[in-house]
């Protein structure tokens, strides 16, 4: 019996229970128009009501791959959200009724069976298999039973919990791994599973969806708020809706409601009808994440120390922020990046802020991306799982061998100076001394009191061009990227584990900064350079911002120029077929000294200033720059 026929029988099923119990109770009898109505929308997507979308937004193509553990094989029940955020980190097989044992057995036995408490699970094959009696449920404990005589390691996870854990109780005693989002819930599970195989895992963040790179016109729109209103249940969450969402509408708020046209019982009170711009699927929601400057948040749980919704770790990595009801998990998981808003007052404040001020608005979102990029990417949470199923994995090399090649010898203090101050862990220094040497025992031992390893030093000799001494760099590195960095310029702490994250959510072979900060030393003036290129795919980037894959730095190759290096590489890249993305502006400042002798680029200040610049401010650079 194939999966098809499986679900038309349960369906008929269902209809059949449904019309005997309306046969004798009023009740049901009165709601069955309705069930018709959800159950007819369910099966036939085209007859759903339309509703046109009284907005623009961009579209949004989703990346074909690649796989972060093409390695690892995951058998999967899981709902639409969760299937498409963990299919990027491993090779994910979506289960079918009828069909999972051909599925699971070939080419190979899978690394683990890995179920979520789903109420339509991979398309609706799997609906309320885990929480109604039936021959779905049967079939599913079938496979479960299946999966652990051949030796696969079975994980529930539960992401319902927990106002609904009695309601998957019974299905996840099935497994041998339980896991749950609600740290509270934990003694539960022990109490009544009866063992300690249990363990917390949140929601989190997918880099390859949940990203800041703009599309079209970028943060365009004002404010949003992504939901559904509930008139008979949740008061909580009404009461946050009346605090967080109300002072909006004077805000050019845009609601994108699920139910839309549906349900009445989830239709917003008429005050807000008129910012309801219509229902969005999901994969379009990903587009508007990165088309608004704020974000809204309610909250049904509240009380949880690690239940929230997941939108908060994906807006949060997509650099929107975002001001929300409270709720006891927000603090431990993102600090005070997340605005939090206990009333209307302190929502308007919060609104009018954020919406009038883009340099703190972009502050605090660029902090909270920091923050779920540090711990809170699924590539965390299946790693958490392959350790507690035996399955551990390396984890991802983020190596970077910093070049710089230098013509000062009294410039040696500042390049160690924020080579060691960089926050990112991984940092070789390949120190490329152009036209004099200096001695490797007195540089080490100046790196050691800065905490550093030894630099990797080459000598070129002064006939040498810039193109050459980077190619000697490239080739004495070992990290996995090559960061070409300039002996002058200020790099802040997190500059480079900032940028590097970018290979993660791009399709970038060069990623770099072309919006960024140039401080003139001559005037003490700052100015800030193509400011609508950040988190865009460009042409070029500046030059002492690239970082680009070691091995494409040996394939590519520096020109044998004294300048231009990084403008005719880029432009090798490109006729390649790769893709160069400019970062945020922030963490970085291009130094321009009294004279430009110093400088591979002749411009003079004059030429700066008349090209795409707006002078930012006058003073040091450096505390402004870094967040």
């Amino acid at each position: 019996m194939t999966s098809r026929d499986i679900g038309l029988r349960r369906d008929l099923d269902r209809a059949t229970k449904v019309v005997r119990e309306a046969m004798t109770d009023s009740r049901v009898r009165s709601d069955l128009p309705r069930k018709l109505r959800k159950e007819l929308h369910r099966r036939f997507p085209a007859l759903r009501p339309k509703v046109r979308l009284r907005t623009s937004l961009p579209d949004f193509e989703l990346p074909t791959g690649p796989s972060v553990r093409p390695q690892i094989r995951a058998a999967v029940i899981l709902d639409p959200f969760s299937a498409l955020a963990l299919r990027y980190e491993w090779d994910q097989v979506e289960l079918r009724p009828g069909e999972w044992r051909e599925q699971m057995s070939e080419p190979r036995l899978p690394d683990l069976l890995f179920v979520e408490s789903a109420w339509q699970g991979n398309g609706g094959s799997w609906r309320l298999a885990m929480t109604a009696p039936g021959a779905i449920r049967d079939e599913l404990r079938e496979l479960v039973e299946w999966a652990r005589e051949q030796g696969v390691p079975t994980v529930f996870w539960n992401k319902e919990d927990p106002p609904n854990y009695d309601r998957f109780l019974d299905t996840a005693q099935w497994f041998d791994q339980v896991l749950t989002v609600d740290a509270d819930r934990l003694p539960d599970y022990r109490r009544d599973l009866g063992h300690d195989r249990v363990g917390l895992l949140p929601f989190g963040a997918q880099p390859r969806l949940h990203n800041p790179v703009l599309r079209d016109h970028g943060r365009e729109h004002e404010v949003a708020f992504a939901g559904t209103y509930f008139t008979e249940k949740h008061p909580e969450r009404r009461a946050q809706v009346d605090s967080v969402i109300r002072p909006a509408l004077g805000h050019g708020l845009h609601i994108y409601s699920r139910m839309a046209l549906e349900d009445q019982r989830y239709q917003f009170p008429p005050e807000f009808r008129s910012s309801v711009v219509g229902s969005l699927p999901y994969e379009r929601m990903l587009a508007a994440y990165t088309s608004y400057k704020v974000f809204l948040n309610v909250n049904s749980v509240t009380t949880s120390p690690t239940m929230c919704a997941r939108r908060l770790f994906e807006l949060s990595a997509a650099q929107t922020p975002v001001i929300s009801g409270p709720a006891a998990s927000i603090e431990p998981f993102f600090g005070d990046t997340i605005t939090v808003s206990g009333s209307a007052d302190e929502t308007e404040r919060a609104l009018t802020v954020l919406l009038r001020h883009a340099e703190y608005r972009d502050r605090i979102a660029l902090r909270a991306h920091r923050r779920v990029f540090d711990e809170h990417l699924y590539r965390h949470r299946v790693a958490e799982v392959l350790a507690r199923v035996g399955h551990p994995v390396a984890g991802v090399d983020q190596s970077i061998s910093a070049v710089v090649p230098t013509m000062r010898p009294d410039q040696l203090d500042h390049v160690l100076d924020f080579i060691a101050g960089q926050s990112h862990e991984e940092i070789e220094l390949v120190l490329v001394t152009h036209g004099f040497e200096h001695d490797p025992g007195e540089v080490a031992a100046r790196a050691t009191e800065r905490g550093l390893s030894a630099p990797v030093l080459r000598h070129a000799d002064s006939s040498l061009t810039l193109g050459a001494c980077m190619n000697l760099g490239v080739e004495a590195a070992s990290g996995r990227y090559i960061a070409k960095m300039d002996d002058d310029n200020v790099y802040a702490e997190h500059y480079l584990r900032d940028l590097v994250r970018a290979f993660e959510y791009t399709e970038a072979v060069v990623v770099g900064k072309w919006a960024h900060y140039a401080h003139l030393t001559a005037t003490g003036a700052t100015l800030l350079r193509f400011p609508d290129a950040e988190h865009r795919y460009v042409k070029l980037v500046q030059g002492g911002t690239m970082l680009v894959p070691r091995d494409v730095a040996l394939a590519e190759k520096f020109e044998d120029l004294p300048r231009r290096v990084d403008t005719t590489f880029l432009d090798k890249v490109r006729a390649a077929g790769g893709k160069v993305y400019s970062a945020d502006r922030f963490n970085f400042v291009s130094v321009r000294s009294t004279s430009p002798d110093g400088h591979t680029w002749p411009i003079t200040d004059m030429e700066l200033l008349a090209r795409r610049a707006t002078l930012a401010f006058y003073g040091d650079a450096t505390t402004h720059v870094t967040v």
